[in-house]
């Protein structure tokens, strides 16, 4: 971002970070969480390759079903090591080689259809260094060491649904429906966005890897789309409701209000704060449907907070519109992946929220909590409020 060298973000989070000692793998076995990677960097042609740990004993520490939210409540700094002692072994291949005979390949995507820990035995063509820090993305969990593949073997049991081998094994499906099917069948975001990531869902011949960043945001999109869908036709809500929510110094204030379906995300990185101190608001916004176009500003935190919002609306049995003002603080000193935003949003959700008669009393309210007031009240989706609809009438 600053393009400064060294860099002083990653010098403060290295900093903060349990230091080991430095070492180098030939080769390597353990268990996989599951996890895995695909890069995105020369797209068409990316790296692709599961994850494995590589500390004794770290096993029983990595969430038991790859999902990373099951480390949701844990501090900062266990999320980013539990994720550094992770060794991604990758090799390069065209992302519409899914129809081909790869051996890398085909033990990555067993890895991402099985539910639990995979042994796995792994061989670099060359000595992959262990004990450097991590690397972060706002996108996807911290990623440890990194090594080209020669060879990769699946020793281990891999615990594979009855649903999940028959939605891959389904070449007759569209991805979202096969999305849709799995989520309905208790199946969690983290393991669809594996199973899309590796090219295992869509109709035969249009399977495609697709890059972990990328798969995250379109499990979280299509499957908030899935919602809207039922959502929008359920009874308005006749209250403004706010919920509130606290993880990692990421604050989040929500407003569900009646009337048809409105979205907005505002972010704001606070003073203090490593990973930002200009206090400029960003935000994204949809109104009627969902957007068809990117939402460049919030990027897949957008996604992920709408995911939770329709869940909860759903489960509520209403229809609505959404406000979601996020606060990141200077705790935040290291970015972990979406899917805190997803489980904070849905933790918010769980609580007892304040009921408000009015829009302006549900803005006010939030806006005297958040750090800038005033674009709080000034946003879209407070003023869109004050706009004349058919309901007026």
């Amino acid at each position: 971002m600053c393009r400064i060298s060294p860099c002083p973000l990653l010098t403060e989070v290295k900093r903060r970070l349990p230091q080991t000692d430095s070492t180098a793998l030939f080769d390597m076995a353990g268990p996989s969480p599951p996890s895995l990677f695909v890069g995105r960097y020369g797209y068409p042609n990316v790296r692709v390759g599961p994850s494995v740990s590589w500390l004794h004993g770290e096993e029983d520490q990595m969430p038991s079903n790859g999902d990373p939210a099951e480390l949701f409540g844990k501090p900062l700094e266990e999320v980013a090591v539990r994720h550094a002692n992770l060794v991604t072994g990758s090799s390069r291949m065209a992302t519409n080689a899914t129809g081909e005979t790869n051996q890398i390949l085909e033990a990555t995507q067993i890895i991402a259809m099985s539910c639990g820990a995979v042994e796995v035995e792994l061989d670099f063509n060359r000595p992959v260094p262990i004990g450097g820090p991590p690397s972060f993305d706002t996108m996807s969990t911290p990623l440890g060491p990194s090594g080209d593949l020669a060879s990769v073997d699946v020793v281990g049991h891999a615990s594979i649904s009855r649903k999940v081998e028959s939605v891959a094994n389904e070449t007759d499906l569209l991805a979202n429906e096969a999305m849709e099917e799995l989520k309905s069948s208790g199946i969690g975001e983290a393991h669809i966005s594996r199973i899309l990531s590796s090219g295992l869902l869509g109709k035969e011949g249009k399977r495609k890897l697709v890059p972990t960043r990328w798969g995250i945001t379109a499990t979280d999109d299509s499957l908030s789309k899935q919602y809207w869908s039922r959502v929008r036709d359920l009874p308005s809500l006749d209250k403004y409701l706010v919920f509130e929510a606290t993880y990692l110094d990421n604050r989040f204030h929500i407003i569900l209000a009646p009337g048809i379906w409105a979205f907005q995300m505002l972010e704001a990185w606070c003073g203090g704060s490593v990973w930002g101190s200009t206090e400029n608001v960003l935000d994204d916004w949809e109104e009627t449907k969902p957007k068809s176009e990117y939402a460049s500003s919030i990027t897949g935190a957008y996604y992920a907070a709408r995911l939770a919002v329709l869940e909860h609306m759903e489960a509520r049995g209403r229809s609505g519109s959404c406000m979601v003002w996020r606060d990141i603080g200077p705790g935040y000193w290291a970015p972990v992946g979406v899917w805190l935003i997803r489980e904070t949003v849905r933790n918010a959700m769980k609580s007892k929220p304040t009921v408000f008669d009015t829009l302006k009393e549900a803005v006010s309210y939030v806006a005297s909590r958040v750090s800038s007031p005033e674009q709080a009240k000034r946003s879209w989706f407070a003023n869109r409020g004050r706009q004349t609809t058919l309901e007026a009438f």
